[in-house]
């Protein structure tokens, strides 16, 4: 699919080149490209202490990446980023490399085109098609996981479109996931997004999600969410159902959260819920960026297997001498059985020095007292940036 999607939209360029051409010279076409490179070398060390009792990983990569964007020709625009992640050392399991005595650390050695598309612009519409990383609301049920050094993308079509004053449609079917482990999932994916915006203070989103692996088995999930701000109070409320085809099962989505400023911190409280139809199966996210939830430990990743994974969160964000600050806590239990699954606490600082950026990030899970809980982990990650 992403041979073909590419060779379509190179196609359309080189057609609407031929339309446009005469009215931009040469050298405006070069002059109106760019080209961007980007580096993030991270350190991140893992320690679960499971039963394998494994080496604790410590893994040195370097993310390269440079992203061509053409100039637009008649609307038409073409853009290709190409990624490249570096070990440089090997004392962690990457999934790929069988360093299977270590702990994992989802980074395998890759040199790929990330994204590939032609963007098509006019009429109040944005077109793209071929591979590219879609980002929805907050990511958590359609996101490229750009943490990763590998981000994930899709190969797609997608329509954005903006005719309707303050209201925001977006359409897509892709065809393939290209994954943060450097595999591709073939599923046939429908996505639905639409969100109007009422005024500065509230915004609603209404979506739909639809997925059908090649054995025709489907997942679809349908929900609302909106977003506000109610005198310095922003609030998130959201709601989906999603019905899973093998099983026939139904399991709810919750997710509300309330933050406000006090002094220069940002003191944030919420409740995220992955419902469960009766132990038989929970709500999953598999195309979500879901390294943002459930804590940074990923420890409940994909939520807590059938039984669904409740979390009451807390943070708290500030800047001190143009350093970001950020801390969280996590109280997860099961929505079947209420068993205790365990707390995480999260601490994260983080700068910018212009095209430079460096931050320090640490995750400290702790198994709970019931149930089949997560066990203890440590996670930490050092990490620098720079763009030229």
């Amino acid at each position: 699919m992403k041979k073909t999607l590419l060779a379509v939209a190179i196609s359309s360029l080189a057609l609407s080149s031929g339309v446009s051409v005469q009215a931009q010279s040469f050298d405006d076409l070069v002059k109106e490209s760019s080209v961007d490179l980007n580096f993030r070398y991270r350190v991140e060390s893992v320690d679960v202490d499971d039963a394998t009792d494994k080496d604790t990983a410590l893994a040195n990569t370097l993310k390269s990446r440079i992203t061509f964007k053409s100039a637009e020709v008649g609307g038409v625009s073409l853009l290709v980023e190409g990624d490249s992640v570096l070990h440089v050392t090997e004392d962690f399991n990457s999934t790929e490399n069988d360093e299977t005595d270590y702990d994992v650390v989802k980074d395998p050695e890759t040199a790929q085109i990330n994204q590939a598309y032609v963007q098509y612009k006019g009429f109040d519409t944005t077109v793209k098609v071929g591979n590219q990383a879609i980002n929805l609301d907050n990511q958590r049920h359609v996101g490229s996981v750009a943490f990763r050094q590998d981000e994930a993308t899709f190969d797609a079509v997608t329509v954005v479109n903006q005719s309707v004053e303050n209201l925001t449609v977006v359409a897509g079917f892709a065809d393939n996931v290209n994954t943060i482990t450097n595999s591709n999932l073939e599923l046939d994916i429908i996505i639905l997004n639409a969100k109007y915006a009422f005024s500065p203070e509230l915004a609603a989103t209404t979506f739909f999600y639809g997925a059908e692996g090649t054995d025709g088995e489907t997942l679809n999930t349908v929900g609302f969410r909106a977003v506000g701000d109610v005198n310095g109070i922003k609030y998130e409320a959201e709601v989906a159902s999603q019905n899973e085809s093998e099983a026939d099962t139904d399991a709810l989505y919750y997710n509300f959260s309330a933050a406000t400023k006090v002094a220069s911190v940002t003191a944030k409280l919420g409740l995220e819920v992955f419902g469960s139809d009766g132990g038989d199966a929970a709500f999953a996210t598999p195309l979500g960026t879901n390294h943002k939830f459930f804590g940074w430990s990923d420890a409940y990743l994909n939520g807590n297997d059938a039984n669904g994974l409740q979390d009451i969160n807390f943070s708290a964000v500030t800047k001190v001498s143009g350093v970001k600050l950020v801390a969280q806590l996590h109280k997860f239990d099961s929505v079947e059985g209420s068993d205790d699954l365990g707390t995480e606490i999260g601490i994260m600082a983080a700068k910018k020095f212009g095209d430079y950026g460096a931050s320090i990030k640490l995750a400290q899970f702790s198994e709970g007292d019931e149930g089949p809980s997560a066990v203890d982990a440590t996670k930490l990650w050092v990490t620098g940036t720079a763009k030229f």
